[in-house]
């Protein structure tokens, strides 16, 4: 999984350079948290869902695909042999 480091790289840094706008005080704060505070929390959750769910799905699919077709493959008659 060499590309998952980058990635985390590049969601890391998106997510810290959004942060001062979701800890923003002074003027303007209420429209700086209006935008922050969801893409912060948006990127946060695309992050966790690339990293950790769709492997998960990946693996989960990849073993139920095997398993069927071991289970299709003891069930289907083999060919008679001609000689």
């Amino acid at each position: 999984m060499p590309k998952s480091g980058a990635v985390m790289m590049t969601s890391f840094a998106f997510i810290l350079g959004v942060y001062p706008l979701v800890v923003a005080q002074g003027a303007a704060e209420i429209s700086r948290h209006a935008v922050g505070t969801p893409v912060f929390a948006g990127m946060i959750a695309a992050s966790a869902i690339g990293l950790f769910v769709i492997p998960l799905l990946y693996v989960t699919f990849q073993t139920i695909r095997e398993r069927s077709s071991e289970r299709l493959g003891r069930l289907r008659p083999r060919p008679a042999e001609t000689d």
